[in-house]
């Protein structure tokens, strides 16, 4: 039987948000964004499709996680930016990324494109070769009493 309108108590959902954030910065270096286009795997585990970028981010990556009562989450913000300095490119449109430790061990994954509401949103969905790409804010997000 499944669990309906489970409610997280705050302090495990700001344990999962630090959990998340510490495996990130698991590893002998650097956290990264892995970004995708093709079809997203049903998941994480799953063998994911044509990578088209490598953003590598700041060690550690993220912060401890702290309340934000606008959203009623516990949220882990980037310490400072994922920055692919040389992407292959890619002719259609990125579908999806991964969040990965240093070893590429994957630790989260998500929708990506240009539109607001994906779980990461681009400036542009068709990354040029070359192309310097730049994540300037990426948060773990963990609700608490989310219906």
């Amino acid at each position: 039987m499944a669990a309906h309108h489970c409610r997280l108590k705050a302090t495990m959902a700001e344990a999962i948000a630090n959990l998340v954030a510490d495996a990130v910065d698991a590893g002998s270096s650097y956290g990264k964004v892995k970004v995708y286009t093709g079809t997203e795997p049903a998941t994480a585990d799953a063998t994911a499709a044509t990578e088209v970028a490598t953003c590598i981010g700041p060690d550690p990556a993220f912060g401890a996680a702290a309340w934000n009562a606008g959203t009623s989450c516990w949220e882990a913000t980037n310490a400072g930016d994922f920055v692919c300095a040389s992407a292959t490119g890619n002719a259609s449109a990125v579908t999806h990324f991964r969040l990965t430790d240093s070893a590429n061990a994957v630790v989260l994954q998500g929708t990506c494109s240009a539109t607001a509401g994906d779980d990461l949103v681009l400036t542009g969905a068709v990354i040029v070769a070359s192309a310097e790409v730049v994540i300037t804010d990426f948060v773990i997000a963990v609700p608490i009493n989310q219906a």
